[in-house]
């Protein structure tokens, strides 16, 4: 099979079938900090990889294709603690320093957008005629080959508060343009497809649901097995509340924080809460209310964990909490419950939809209610059978992203 000159690929598979699809993934979700589409990226194009589903795959960084090996191995995966030395190794330091100033100032992220935009459908177009364009985090270069691109919530439209302005523009014009050029869409839960079909005037034949799941690590564990994280941070397995996700509004940590501390000062449960997760926009009052909790020995704030350490403490946590205002899928929900373990979320969400029984419900904007699930969640015995969904592998993710691949290429061009 012939490469094109300076692509990057990820490797090229010999496969029986020629009718497997070559694929291109937007793979800047994976050069910082892997945080819920970071984790999403590098699962999925670990599996499509792993079992065979494509002939090629390659990453493209916004500008330039991306080293995979670089990216992928085991240890730039955990925490993404060394991906600034690798990316100054390879000379692509300055790159991760223009990323890192988009996301914080709206005019840098406007002419990044515009400037990565145009380098994007130069290099790109002598792939358009038989690669499929895959972008796993909104964000959708001008491509005139076929295009696939997964919307995991709506969140920028619904809430537009909860994220920064340039986000809000970027991604609402990747949905859209998407959505106008005939994109084939993918989306993490039934929920959000319901929200597409409102919202838009689109055919289901456009939208095709493939629910995420759980990394294959997350398992149920004994007490010894969970030994190291529990001696690290002093916890006792099975007695601990536990909140991962970043530490931002849209998580509704305020009002966890708020219900946390009005059982404890009555003395309702002793448990002490454990959150997980980086530091999200506008979150001052969150780390706020954290911290006085932190400081009357209540609380833990654990910022950002490797892999295996949170892994750990999914398994040995009385119960997970995670009553989100909006989320289209729930990752750490899925992962919790694979690991045996009960989960407080919101009532008419995605993850109420796939937890079933197996869940205690709450309004997430009823600080009374969450303060009685997190009564109910340390009187109840936490370690269960997983829940059908839990149980759900990235192989099947990645064999049904793989058919709205072929899905895309039976379309006609837009």
């Amino acid at each position: 099979m012939t490469e094109a000159p300076n692509t990057a690929d990820l490797g090229s598979h010999q496969v029986s079938s020629s009718a497997l699809p070559k694929v291109i993934i937007g793979g800047t979700p994976l050069l910082g900090k892997l945080t819920g589409i970071g984790h999403y990226t590098r699962q999925l194009v670990t599996a499509l990889q792993t079992h065979q589903l494509v002939s090629q795959l390659r990453l493209w960084g916004d500008v330039s294709f991306i080293d995979g090996a670089a990216v992928l191995t085991t240890e730039g995966a955990r925490a993404g603690l060394q991906r600034d030395e690798r990316a100054a190794a390879s000379g692509s330091s300055w790159k991760q320093t223009i990323r890192q100033q988009a996301a914080k100032s709206y005019i840098a992220a406007r002419w990044y957008s515009k400037i990565s935009g145009r380098v994007a459908t130069h290099r790109l177009r002598p792939f358009a005629r038989d690669h499929v364009y895959h972008s796993p985090n909104f964000i959708l270069p001008r491509y005139s080959g076929r295009k696939v691109i997964t919307i995991h919530d709506l969140s920028v439209l619904r809430y537009p508060e909860f994220h920064r302005r340039q986000m809000v523009e970027i991604c609402e014009a990747g949905i859209r343009s998407a959505i106008e050029e005939g994109a084939q869409i993918i989306v993490d839960s039934d929920v959000v497809r319901q929200e597409l079909l409102t919202e838009f005037a689109l055919t289901d034949s456009k939208i095709t649901t493939v629910p995420l799941a759980p990394d294959a690590r997350c398992r149920p564990r004994s007490e010894s097995e969970c030994r190291a994280a529990l001696k690290r941070f002093d916890l006792n397995y099975g007695g601990f509340f536990l909140c991962v996700g970043t530490v931002e509004p849209r998580k509704n940590l305020r009002r966890v924080f708020e219900a946390y501390r009005a059982g404890r000062e009555q003395r309702l449960f002793d448990w002490p809460l454990v959150v997980v997760g980086a530091r999200g926009w506008k979150s001052a009052s969150e780390h706020e209310a954290l911290q006085q909790l932190c400081d009357r020995g209540w609380a833990r704030y654990l910022n950002y964990l490797d892999d295996e350490t949170l892994h750990e403490l999914y398994a040995a946590t009385g119960l997970l909490v995670f009553p989100s205002l909006y989320e289209g899928f729930g990752l750490p929900a899925a992962e919790a419950a694979a690991s045996g373990r009960r989960v407080l979320t919101s009532l008419g969400s995605a993850m109420a939809a796939y937890l079933d029984d197996f869940a205690t419900l709450v309004d997430p904007l009823d600080v009374d209610a969450i303060k009685r699930g997190l009564l109910e969640g340390s009187a109840t015995d936490a370690n269960q059978d997983p829940p059908l969904l839990a149980k759900r592998t990235w192989q099947e993710v990645a064999t049904e992203t793989a058919a709205v691949y072929q899905k895309a290429l039976s379309d006609s061009p837009h």
